[in-house]
C-alpha cells in the first residue's frame, strides 16, 4: 500500500486536532449512522486526532459519547446495532448544540450521519452557521443529491443517462390515482420501481409488477416523504462507483468499480447492511471499456451536483452502456460498506480513508479562506 501523502509524525508538544464525529439522528438510517460514526472512532489515527463522538438523538439532542470510545477499541468490528442506546438516567447531560461544538470546542466535523437532516445540506447549514469545517459535500451538493429529481433533473442537464420516470405528488394523489396510473401505464410500464424522492438506503423502495402491486407500493413511499419517484426498471449489472478527493490537490478520482449482486431480488436496505445479503465484487467482473466509462460517469456526477470529498455514484451497466440513478454525498462508513471496500481495492485502508477525509475538509476551510482556489 503506497503510504499516505497527508499523515505525518506529530510534532512534540502539537496539540491534536479534535474532530466531532457526528452520528445517530432522527433519520430511518440511524442504526446505519451509528455503525459508521463508531467505525470512524476506532479508525481515526489517535496520534493526528483527539475524537469526540457526539450521538444526535431522535428527538434532536446532542450528546457527548466518550463511552463509544472504549466500544470502537482496536481489534472491535462494530456493525449496525451495535451501539447501545443512551438510558434517560445517564450522567451524559444533553448539550445544545453551540455549547457541544461550537466556540472552538471542535476543530472539524465528521459527518457519519445518513438520510434526512443528515446528508441532505441541514446539518452542513447548520455547521457553516457555527463556523465549523465538515466533512463531505456543501450544503446544495448536499440538498440537490438527497433529491432524486432535482438531482435527475441536474444530471440530464449535464448530458448524464438516467431511466425514464415520473413523478407522484402526495399532495395530490388521493384524487388522482386514476390518472396516474395511465400514466404509468402508457409511459413507462411495468415492472417499474417505485421510491421515496428523498430517502436512501433502498428505504421504501418497491418493485412493482403489476397494476394491482402500484398503489400499496406509492402508499408505503409517500410514508417517507410527499414526492415518489417512479421509474423504469432495469435489466443489467447494479454497478457502484464510489469518488475519493486528493486532499492535497483537490481532485476528485473514480475508485475501482464495484459490482453489487444482491441475494434478493433488489439491493434491499436488509441486502446492504445484513452479513450475507448480497456479494460485492471488486473490481467488477464488466469489461475494462465499461468499467472506465462507469468511473467517468461517476466523476461528471459528481462534478454536476458540485459534490466534494467523497460521493459514491450507483449505475447499472447493460451491453455496453452506463445508466445512473442516484449519487450518495455521504456514503456508509461501516464494516461492510462499498466505500470502504473500493478505497481498499485502491490500496487505501480504512485509517488513510478517514484521514483523507478530514484533510479534505480542511483543504476546503482554508480555501474558503482565500489561500487556495478549487480546481475545475
Amino acid at each position: 500500500m503506497a503510504p499516505d501523502p497527508t499523515k505525518r509524525d506529530p510534532i512534540p508538544g502539537e496539540k491534536r486536532l479534535r474532530v466531532a464525529v457526528l452520528m445517530g439522528g432522527p433519520s430511518p438510517e440511524r442504526d446505519v449512522s451509528l455503525a459508521s460514526g463508531l467505525q470512524v472512532v476506532q479508525a481515526a489515527d489517535p496520534q493526528q486526532y483527539e475524537i469526540l463522538p457526539y450521538e444526535i438523538t431522535r428527538e434532536g439532542k446532542w450528546l457527548p459519547r466518550p463511552d463509544l470510545l472504549l466500544l470502537a477499541a482496536p481489534g472491535a468490528s462494530p456493525q449496525v446495532g451495535a451501539v447501545p442506546e443512551v438510558a434517560p438516567s445517564t450522567a451524559l447531560v444533553p448539550h445544545r448544540i453551540e455549547e457541544a461544538v461550537g466556540d472552538g470546542a471542535v476543530d472539524v466535523a465528521f459527518i457519519a450521519l445518513h438520510g434526512p437532516y443528515g446528508e441532505d445540506g441541514t446539518i452542513q447549514g447548520l455547521l457553516e452557521l457555527l463556523g465549523i469545517p465538515y466533512t463531505g459535500s456543501g450544503v446544495l451538493a448536499s440538498a440537490l443529491a438527497m433529491d432524486k429529481l432535482r438531482s435527475r433533473q441536474v444530471g440530464l442537464a449535464s448530458g448524464l443517462p438516467f431511466p425514464p420516470y415520473m413523478i407522484v405528488d402526495g399532495g395530490a394523489w388521493p384524487g388522482n390515482r386514476a390518472e396516474v396510473v395511465k400514466q404509468l401505464t402508457q409511459e413507462l410500464g411495468f415492472p417499474c420501481v417505485v421510491k421515496p424522492n428523498a430517502q436512501g438506503s433502498s428505504i421504501g423502495v418497491t418493485i412493482v409488477r403489476g397494476e394491482g402491486e402500484f398503489v400499496p407500493a406509492v402508499e408505503r413511499a409517500l410514508e417517507y416523504g410527499e414526492v415518489v419517484l417512479v421509474e423504469a426498471y432495469l435489466r443489467g449489472t447494479e454497478l457502484t462507483c464510489a469518488i475519493l478527493e486528493d486532499p492535497r490537490t483537490g481532485v476528485p478520482t473514480p475508485l475501482p468499480v464495484i459490482e453489487i449482486v444482491p441475494k434478493r431480488e433488489f439491493f434491499t436496505y436488509e441486502a446492504k447492511y445484513q452479513a450475507g445479503g448480497s456479494e460485492e465484487i471488486v473490481p467488477a467482473r464488466i469489461p475494462a471499456t465499461l468499467a472506465h466509462k462507469a468511473q467517468q460517469m461517476a466523476l461528471r456526477a459528481h462534478r454536476a451536483l458540485g459534490c466534494e470529498g467523497m460521493s459514491r455514484v450507483d449505475m447499472f451497466g447493460h451491453e455496453g452502456e452506463i445508466m445512473l440513478l442516484e449519487v450518495n454525498t455521504i456514503p456508509g462508513m461501516t464494516p461492510g460498506s462499498l466505500l470502504p471496500k473500493a478505497a481498499a481495492a485502491a490500496g487505501i485502508d480504512f485509517r488513510e480513508l478517514v484521514n483523507r477525509i478530514i484533510q479534505s475538509a480542511l483543504r476546503r476551510e482554508r480555501r474558503r479562506r482565500g489561500r487556495e482556489r478549487r480546481p475545475v
